[in-house]
């Protein structure tokens, strides 16, 4: 049998990098912060070992899994950030958006929900640079949409009760199994009909 080529290689480290993000996805949904390297691997049906060559510690995978997240928020988002129309129309799209990527994607909510919680639970300074880049590829972007579509005094406020709505709905949704009965479109209406009555 000949040796594994480098591309072969490659291949099944992103395979096995796939597996284990999403097994820590859901390894974290479970049992949030205190989740453990050997949890992982036996949700991924993998062993110890092979996970922590690839991670040495909770810490490096929870970094890793964000980082990855951010990248899929950014281009989940990236039609509505740099679609044609109003800004009020884009924030809409963006909601819809984000809160559909949310539901299929557990380390988006993963992510958007440890940014809503300021990182709490990990240590800081590691996630300096995470916490700025979300702020300006998904959160500044998304606050100029409210100012300019709404006209809204205080955008960031507005902001946040959009985002923390969106992380709400998705937990519901996430730990009650609702997939199904998700109505992404009405709850995204119902925030901006609240908002922009509020605004006037």
């Amino acid at each position: 049998m000949s040796p594994r080529t480098k591309e072969q290689n490659d291949a099944i480290r992103e395979m096995r990098m796939n597996q284990i993000m999403q097994a820590a996805a859901e390894v974290y949904l479970e049992k949030g912060i205190q989740l453990e390297i050997r949890d992982v691997a036996v949700k991924a049906e993998l062993g110890y070992g092979t996970v922590y060559h690839y991670y040495k510690n909770k810490h490096m995978l929870l970094e890793d899994l964000l980082w990855d997240a951010l990248n899929r928020t950014e281009s989940a988002v990236l039609p509505a950030l740099t679609g044609d129309g109003g800004s009020l129309l884009k924030a809409e799209s963006f909601s819809r958006l984000l809160l559909r990527t949310c539901i299929q994607d557990p380390s988006v909510f993963i992510l958007l929900k440890t940014v809503a919680d300021n990182f709490h639970h990990f240590p800081r300074n590691r996630f300096i640079k995470l916490s700025a880049d979300f702020q300006e590829r998904i959160y500044l972007p998304f606050v100029e949409m409210i100012r300019e579509g709404i006209g809204s005094k205080s955008p960031e406020k507005t902001a946040n009760l959009i985002f923390g709505s969106l992380v709400g709905c998705t937990a519901l949704n996430i730990h009650h199994n609702m997939q199904s009965e998700m109505d992404v479109e009405g709850i995204v209406d119902m925030i901006f009909s609240g908002i922009q009555a509020k605004e006037k």
